[in-house]
């Protein structure tokens, strides 16, 4: 990885259809070389894949949450993801270190669903929840983060 990998990073985080040529030009590579290197960062793994972001207030879900979930001692944390999972509201999950085990962002269509969301973990093994409601958030896709 070097400089130009990192700016090709970018460009894909930001726009994942970028063309060949496209990132040739702002990189100063021919659309070949532009290619050559985008498919090693593929067969190293680097990139992943490649997707479309949706804006799920444009597909009814305009209410952004977070869900710290702490589990019962008893539930089994594999059990607990697979059944969080499959909420219809649930956008990411992570699993921390600290007070809480878990913690979820949803994308609810209103402030029931974000109830039945809630109960929904409750009921499948969490110990306690707290929710907090997002006011406002920004995004900063950026590839990969040098360190010098």
């Amino acid at each position: 990885m070097d400089e130009i990998d990192d700016r090709i990073l970018g460009i894909l985080a930001t726009n994942g259809r970028a063309s060949f040529a496209a990132l040739g030009e702002a990189v100063g590579l021919s659309p070949h070389g532009t290619a050559d290197r985008v498919r090693k960062l593929e067969r190293d793994g680097v990139i992943t894949g490649y997707t479309a972001r949706i804006d799920p207030a444009g597909v009814g879900r305009s209410l952004d949450a977070f869900i710290d979930v702490r589990l019962l001692p008893t539930t089994d944390p594999e059990q607990f993801e697979r059944r969080a999972a499959k909420l219809a509201s649930v956008r990411e999950m992570a699993f921390l270190t600290g007070r809480f085990d878990y913690m979820l962002r949803v994308a609810c269509r209103d402030a029931d669903d974000l109830n039945q969301t809630v109960r929904a973990i409750r009921q499948g093994g969490a110990a306690g929840t707290e929710t907090r409601i997002v006011l406002r958030a920004s995004r900063f896709d950026r590839g990969a983060a040098r360190t010098d």
